[in-house]
């Protein structure tokens, strides 16, 4: 009864593919780019305690023990030292009162954190996006290795056929040498079709971490259209993509920087108090052991004159890393314009292929509807009935693939726009079927 169950859990298991959901969740989890963005947005955040802790005191201790043997001494003096010890401890705390860079230095560790944070919702973006590329290229390369397979199947039977028409005299040499090059080019197509959905299954490995056993299959829905403005859907990029968040918080850290350089000219003030202890033991000092305390507030100002030119070098530096980051930011808004255009007329074209090829796909299934009935009346031959079902498969297949380019194209569209949720992979998930 037990290996009954466990056949039945085994089976139930096994009993569906992996769906586009289940792809999505082992990225979210294996994803190497997702992992390293979380990565930079803890070591940001270490950056950025480091640099505001430089406003807190720095406090150190020293303790030093030390053994001064004496190897020979001439004097004329009275004094005659002899091997000692010295205990020194000092207590030294620096509380810095004017940095004015530190502050700019803060601001831009501020602006680096919320760039990675930017990446990492983008690349949260992008596995949505790239869960949806990735499993339609599965169910291509699956349905036309299918579909090649079929091909194989009619071209062995022509060939098998021209073998006895050869030797009946109906062919000539060249016909039956052409079926057999058919043939041979279908079992070709079909390996080159297997090592295709062998290749595509490693991108997903590298993409998930997972090697995927099977997938799901989508069918063919009526879909609702959606009509996207050019103009509107621009503007909306223009807020709120990532990568043109991206440039503006680069322009934003590099007006830091240059605060930040400028800052360095001026003069840094430090309060430091120190308190030290002397403890040397007789023989060290002609007074004999010696034990010594003080204690020392300083208030200091350094005023930088000249560096060599290098301050001056590094605010000019920033200065352009600025200009490069406002032209980043220009060809941003025009990369985002470009794809935005050439998307939406993917989406558009798609749109119009997808209506025809459903009205193809439903003149084919009547073509072999009848030569199902033909067939069953011995009007059509098997190798006739094989050709129209493989028209009908290809017509599907065709449908399916313009299918799923119409919706990854409506899908980059909402990318683009920072629009795209798991919302939308929940309902793509539902037009897949075992």
């Amino acid at each position: 009864m037990k290996k009954i169950f466990l056949l039945f859990l085994l089976t139930t298991f096994n009993a569906h593919g992996t769906n586009l959901l289940e792809l999505y969740d082992r990225a979210l989890q294996h994803n190497i780019d997702l992992s390293q963005k979380n990565l930079d947005i803890d070591i940001a955040n270490e950056v950025l305690e480091q640099t505001q802790s430089s406003v807190f005191p720095d406090i150190n201790f020293t303790a030093r023990a030390s053994e001064t043997t004496i190897e020979r001494y001439k004097s004329s003096g009275s004094y005659n030292p002899s091997n000692f010890d010295r205990d020194t401890y000092n207590l030294s705390i620096k509380q810095p009162l004017f940095h004015l860079y530190v502050f700019d230095e803060i601001k831009k560790s501020k602006s680096v954190l919320q760039e990675n944070k930017i990446r990492q919702n983008d690349s949260e973006s992008v596995i949505i996006l790239e869960s949806i590329r990735h499993y339609f290229n599965l169910i291509k390369q699956k349905n036309l290795l299918l579909l090649n397979q079929l091909k194989k199947e009619l071209n062995y039977v022509r060939y098998q056929n021209s073998k006895t028409l050869l030797q009946s005299g109906n062919i000539t040499i060249q016909d039956y040498e052409n079926y057999k090059n058919d043939f041979s080019r279908s079992k070709i197509d079909v390996d080159i079709s297997q090592d295709n959905l062998i290749e595509t299954k490693n991108q997903v490995y590298m993409f998930s971490g997972k090697e995927l056993n099977d997938i799901n299959d989508i069918k063919l829905i009526n879909l609702d259209h959606e009509t996207f403005n050019t103009n509107e859907i621009i503007l909306e990029a223009n807020l709120n993509n990532s990568s043109i968040k991206l440039a503006k918080q680069n322009i934003k850290k590099s007006r830091h920087d240059i605060a930040s350089q400028k800052s360095r000219h001026y003069p840094t003030i430090d309060l430091i108090a120190e308190y030290d202890y002397v403890d040397i033991t007789q023989g060290g000092s002609q007074f004999g052991a010696t034990t010594r305390e003080d204690s020392s507030i300083s208030l200091v100002l350094n005023f930088p004159i000249y560096n060599g030119g290098f301050q001056t070098s590094k605010t000019r530096e920033a200065r352009l890393n600025y200009q490069k980051a406002r032209l980043n930011y220009a060809a941003s808004k025009r990369s985002i314009r470009n794809d935005l255009i050439n998307t939406l007329n993917d989406f558009n074209t798609n749109k119009k292929l997808y209506d025809l090829s459903r009205d193809l796909v439903e003149s084919y299934l009547k073509s072999y509807e009848s030569a199902q009935l033909g067939y069953e009346k011995g009007i059509y031959t098997d190798t006739q009935l094989l050709e129209i079902k493989i028209k009908y498969h290809a017509s599907v297949n065709d449908s399916k693939n313009i299918m799923m380019d119409y919706l990854f194209s409506k899908m980059k569209l909402y990318y683009l726009q920072n629009k795209i949720s798991l919302s939308e992979l929940r309902k793509i998930n539902t037009y897949l079927i075992w």
